[in-house]
């Protein structure tokens, strides 16, 4: 550490500048589309930080389309987990604004916001057309800031169902070209690209043939949108997106990948938005400045994310495309004659959805982690909400009680026409392992007590139940003795349903 703080450009002068920092130096900056100060000496805007303090990013202060809510990355790194060291980015940005778009030609010429998903007080505008841009409508702006700017603006509901779809479509699809597919978020993709030479050529032509078969899932205007970037590791692949022209992909060689980021700007970083506002206060506004700081500094002042972002800067960092895995939800549906607004109605209605769930084939030996609910709205749109079980489970109310409760804290902006369950998270069958636990008093246990009597243990009340969600009955029997006298052994003893 002691040799490091005596280089130029160390330690020492690292924290010189923080010190000589004064609050009037935010005065210098400008915000960007979403509101957050940016350094006017490069063409690229941070964004505003999504829930778990990672970064969005778009490509210049002038570009009129603002970017989706999606993380580029994972930022954490997993060197223990096999992938594909070439990677290959395809990025549509305001993937569901163009979606809706699609679907209502007629809207292209006029101003255009897609809302926010997710809130029912105050709606905000999550992205916005061209024309609505120029007439200053931003991102993250309130419905009435952004009519009083624009009064022609329209407005239009989310459907978070139909680009659900369409990303699913558009990952089918991708999927046929490379086995190596990790999705992150929807319009952008990472494909692994290693040892497909042989087959499709040259790594451009690779990246050509990847933006061809977008042909199959969307119309010629989002194909000619999508950028393509090609590099090592997913970084490498996410910045030359950004900075690649609508259709024309941007490859970049193993040696000539430093070069390429040491003119980038260093919000193009997946680290917290705050690192990098402190970053351009300091003057650091290329990842060829950050170069010059020593690691022992950068961690000191950032820590971890400090490493990393001079890992990534510097091209040593190589973060592999990692084969994504997706199992098969469970989805039922109930579609309501008229369309329903009563929160109790609909309450009456998940418990329904889940009971139908759980009796599914498909959820046999297996208990629920994760499940997601959500509607066709009245008019058009969907409404959803997520919600992770702190334990697996398989029980009615322990997998209702948490969306019950999201639902609660956003309830559905229109009445409802038709209301959905999936379950998309499995663990392993919570039920069996509770039968063999030794803490509690099993049926053998019981020494021959008459269980009819109301000591039946809680671990066959919870298996009974669950086989009545996968049966529709209870396929279990106790025996009565009814006549133990008699000489005909068949009317010794007679067999009774069980079910406590």
């Amino acid at each position: 550490m002691r040799g490091g703080c005596r280089k130029p450009g160390g330690f020492v002068t690292l924290v010189a500048l923080l010190r000589r920092m004064s609050p009037t130096a935010m005065s210098e900056t400008r915000p960007d589309a979403h509101g957050v100060p940016t350094h006017p000496s490069h063409g690229w805007v941070q964004g505003a930080s999504t829930g778990n303090g990672r970064a969005r990013e778009t490509a210049a202060a002038g570009q009129p389309w603002a970017l989706a809510d999606s993380t580029p990355f994972s930022s954490s790194s997993h060197a223990s987990v096999p992938g594909s060291r070439r990677a290959l980015c395809l990025w549509l940005p305001t993937f569901e604004l163009r979606l809706e778009l699609m679907r209502a030609p007629e809207l292209g010429s006029t101003s255009v916001a897609l809302l926010s998903p997710g809130e029912s007080v105050r709606r905000t505008v999550w992205q916005v057309s061209e024309r609505a841009w120029d007439a200053g409508v931003r991102p993250d702006q309130l419905v009435s800031q952004a009519v009083s700017l624009c009064p022609s603006l329209t407005l239009l509901e989310p459907d978070p169902a139909h680009y659900d779809a369409a990303t699913d479509t558009l990952l089918e699809v991708l999927s046929e070209l490379t086995p190596v597919l990790e999705p992150a978020g929807r319009g952008r993709v990472f494909l692994g690209m290693d040892g497909l030479g042989r087959l499709y050529g040259s790594p451009r032509r690779q990246a050509e043939r990847a933006l061809g078969s977008l042909f199959r899932v969307f119309p010629a205007p989002l194909v000619a949108a999508t950028r393509a970037g090609m590099a090592p590791g997913k970084f490498g692949a996410w910045v030359a997106a950004v900075s690649a022209p609508p259709g024309e992909p941007v490859v970049i060689p193993e040696d000539a990948l430093s070069r390429f980021l040491a003119s980038r700007p260093v919000a193009s970083l997946p680290v917290d938005p705050l690192v990098i506002q402190r970053l351009e206060r300091l003057g650091v506004s290329t990842l060829g400045e950050l170069r010059r700081f020593p690691e022992p500094a950068l961690v000191a002042q950032f820590g971890e994310e400090g490493r990393s972002a001079l890992a990534w800067s510097t091209g040593r960092r190589i973060d592999p495309v990692r084969p994504w895995h997706r199992p098969r939800p469970v989805r039922v549906s109930l579609d309501f004659p008229t369309p329903i607004g009563l929160v109790e109605t609909l309450h009456g209605a998940l418990d329904r959805l889940v009971e139908r769930a759980l009796s599914r084939p498909a959820r046999r030996g297996r208990s629920v982690a994760a499940a997601r609910l959500g509607s066709h709205l009245e008019g058009g749109g969907s409404w959803f909400v997520e919600a992770v079980l702190r334990e697996p489970t398989s029980a009615r109310d322990r997998i209702a009680f948490p969306l019950r409760s999201k639902m609660a804290l956003t309830p559905p902006p229109k009445a409802v026409e038709t209301l959905l369950l999936e379950l998309t998270r499995f663990g392993a069958p919570s039920t069996q392992t509770s039968l063999f636990d030794r803490r509690d008093e099993a049926g053998r246990g019981q020494d021959g007590r008459d269980l009819s009597a109301g000591e039946v243990p809680v671990s066959l009340k919870d298996a009974v139940r669950d086989l009545k969600l996968r049966l529709g009955y209870s396929p279990l029997y106790r025996v009565v003795e009814v006549d133990p006298w008699s000489r005909l052994p068949e009317r010794r003893h007679a067999l009774l349903s069980f079910d406590p």
